[in-house]
């Protein structure tokens, strides 16, 4: 027997899948130039890739024994767990204008760090600082719309 593929993961693939091909679909419909598509395209591409690559993984693994299915389905936060998570993603997109790109950004990943069983005292401030640093000054060389930033 295969590996199990969860509903909910099912559903968020889809719609992030969804969601990138809509995107790359109106880049192109609107103009099909290198200069429209140089991120849209290429960003499609790796989420697509992912996307089968996590797919094949996942259901081609074999399946676990009962006793070991029956000790991960207790280990696993389920739904709770990928609401938690959503509900900070909310208080993200509403801290970025109030506290800024960089601190809310280093909060929601440090959060997020902690939630998917990041120990020590150290390690999670440090990912989510270098993290933060790559992202804003990575956003900030792409991009020249100036973004509110706190500290950065």
């Amino acid at each position: 027997m295969t590996g199990k593929f969860h509903a909910t993961h099912a559903a968020l693939i889809g719609i992030i899948l969804a969601v990138s091909g809509f995107i790359t679909w109106s880049a192109v419909d609107a103009r099909a130039s290198m200069e429209n598509l140089i991120v849209t395209a290429p960003v499609a591409a790796v989420i697509a890739l992912l996307s089968v690559l996590l797919i094949a993984s996942t259901l081609l693994k074999p399946a676990p024994e009962a006793a070991e299915d029956a000790e991960e389905e207790t280990r696993d936060p389920g739904i709770w767990g990928d609401m938690l998570l959503l509900a900070g993603f909310g208080v993200f997109c509403y801290a970025l204008t109030h506290i800024g790109f960089d601190l809310a950004t280093f909060l929601f990943v440090w959060a997020g760090v902690v939630m998917s069983g990041g120990k020590g005292w150290w390690q999670p401030p440090l990912f989510a600082a270098a993290f933060t640093a790559l992202l804003v000054y990575g956003f900030g060389s792409l991009f020249p719309y100036p973004m509110l930033t706190l500290v950065l």
